[in-house]
């Protein structure tokens, strides 16, 4: 089985004008969303990401420098994301269309295939 990486993608700040029942409504899809797919064997992990204490690593005159972000004129945000395993990228895009993530119309979710390289195979590439 292949892995894949499903990165929520959403506006800034994009639940918190919800009243607190439709918050815990949404919440509730992504809890049973994730359960189903643990007990069909598909999740691998999968986490929130916090809004605040994002630092961006990039160099400058060769040296990494740090930086605050996402800024306020970002137009998106990753909020978190999913590993799921799939037999094919069909399966993963069938598992994507599912998540609870889409359930405003405005979110979307990228979906990428972890790269299988193992150590052995880098290490032999190198």
């Amino acid at each position: 089985m292949a892995q894949y990486m499903l990165l929520l993608h959403q506006a800034p700040g994009n639940m918190a004008d919800l009243p607190r029942e439709k918050m815990l409504e949404v919440v509730k899809r992504y809890a049973t969303w994730s359960a189903s797919m643990r007990e069909k064997g598909k999740m691998v992990g999968g986490e929130k990401l916090a809004a605040g204490g994002v630092r961006h690593i990039t160099v400058k005159d060769g040296k990494p420098v740090a930086s605050d972000g996402p800024y306020a004129e970002a137009k998106d945000v990753v909020g978190g994301y999913f590993t799921i395993e799939a037999k094919d990228l069909a399966e993963a895009e069938a598992i994507a269309k599912e998540c609870p993530h889409l359930w405003n119309g405005t979110n979307w979710i990228e979906l990428r295939p972890v790269d299988a390289m193992t150590v052995e195979q880098a290490k032999a590439a190198g």
